[in-house]
């Protein structure tokens, strides 16, 4: 079984790849950085664009009662003038049965 060589910090700090690693996983630290402060941005847009949001939801669920108010009211009304020309109808036809019953009475 063969040995194998013992390496010491001295012969691994000389090398230039390790310094190609502290170079390469400290820019990769720095990207990792710059990607955490935009996606603190990011949420940060989010939050201002949910609020607006928020709001137009609102204003349009008012807009969606005030409709729903004014047709409730269309539809009162118009059931109303209905409901009056069935009794103005009703009182009509009592006249009119009235003043037959008086000229078949008449004649």
């Amino acid at each position: 079984m063969q040995e194998i060589p013992k390496i010491s910090f001295n012969q691994i700090a000389k090398q230039p790849v390790t310094y190609a690693l502290i170079v390469a996983v400290s820019l990769l630290w720095f990207v990792a950085y710059m990607f955490k402060d935009s996606s603190n941005q990011v949420n940060t847009n989010c939050e201002a664009e949910k609020v607006e949001l928020r709001k137009e939801n609102a204003q349009y669920k008012a807009d969606k009662d005030a409709l729903t108010t004014a047709l409730l009211i269309k539809n009162g009304i118009i059931l109303q003038q209905a409901q009056d020309q069935k009794e103005l109808d009703s009182t009509i036809r009592t006249k009119v049965g009235q003043k037959a019953t008086k000229i078949v009475k008449e004649k």
